[in-house]
């Protein structure tokens, strides 16, 4: 190996120590009361070694929502494997949930990035990667919806309604486990989600079905 192959690949683990590093911290400390110091000086380094990786905190909190984001759509490509809207549907809000409750650490940590920080101090280039994967998102979401209209299962309120009610409906049913709502109600897990799937599928009541009332 090359002397310059081998400072680029000491690059690169050392950038992804920063990003593991970070998100240690970030799991026990809210991010806004995590500095780069702290990050600094758990790995030992220099604080102006960190900036040669990431323009900013803000730029370390989008890497790490985005990352969180890719993760998250490769699992609802799996999606795709299914031959039915219905199924796809399924697959997807079962990805979805997994993705949430499988690390709920790492998704509270995302989050809280996403939500703290900065838009304005995040480079160029990970603002866009963060706008492209909101873009590839949104459309493995309006593939399933599209699907589902082929089937004539679903009403005539357009993609990004449906969608974005779908999308908001199953994250707060996620949310209700993360902050604890319910505890002592709410037996089973399992349950539950089969609930978030018959509300969102046939209506909250009895008299609620797939298609337009």
């Amino acid at each position: 190996m090359g002397v310059s192959e081998r400072k680029k690949r000491e690059f690169a683990q050392r950038e992804t120590d920063i990003l593991h590093c970070a998100i240690e911290l970030f799991r026990t400390k809210h991010p806004s009361l995590v500095k780069m110091d702290d990050i600094a000086k758990q790995l030992e380094i220099g604080r102006g070694t960190i900036y040669l990786h990431f323009k900013s905190k803000d730029d370390l909190m989008a890497r790490i929502q985005y990352e969180d984001y890719v993760r998250l759509r490769t699992r609802l490509e799996k999606a795709f494997d299914e031959q039915t809207a219905i199924e796809m549907s399924r697959k997807a809000i079962r990805a979805y949930i997994d993705h949430c409750l499988g690390d709920r650490h790492m998704y509270i940590v995302a989050k809280q990035c996403g939500v703290n920080l900065n838009i304005d101090n995040v480079s160029d280039d990970m603002r866009k990667l963060l706008t492209e994967e909101r873009t590839n998102r949104l459309t493995l979401l309006e593939k399933i919806y599209k699907q589902a209209k082929q089937e004539n299962l679903i009403n005539s309120r357009g993609t990004y309604p449906n969608v974005a009610v779908a999308w908001g409906m199953i994250r707060g049913a996620v949310e209700v486990i993360l902050d604890g709502h319910f505890q002592n109600e709410i037996k089973s897990e399992k349950a539950y989600l089969d609930t978030i799937e018959h509300v969102l599928f046939y209506g909250l009541f009895s008299g609620g079905n797939k298609g337009e009332t």
